[in-house]
């Protein structure tokens, strides 16, 4: 019987729920939020990827034409 009670307590039981806010915080939440939405959107457009010579597009079609040549040449010493 102690069972059927300790197993009916259990399964109507809620779950606690905490309001936490820390103890220094001025600003609201709306304003935090906006902040870092603000920050976010200012580093997104400040960080750009550094382009690699590499990885031009110009560079790319040198190698290429680069290798045909080379193809073709090498395809002459070929019986």
């Amino acid at each position: 019987m102690k069972y059927i009670k300790g197993l009916v307590v259990a399964l109507f039981k809620k779950n606690r729920q905490f309001n936490i806010k820390p103890k220094y915080q001025k600003d609201n939440d709306d304003n935090l939020e906006k902040d870092i939405q603000s920050k976010w959107q200012e580093l997104k457009r400040t960080r750009k990827r550094k382009s690699s010579f590499l990885t031009s597009p110009l560079y790319m079609v040198l190698v290429l034409i680069a290798i045909l040549v080379l193809l073709y040449i090498l395809s002459g010493y070929e019986k």
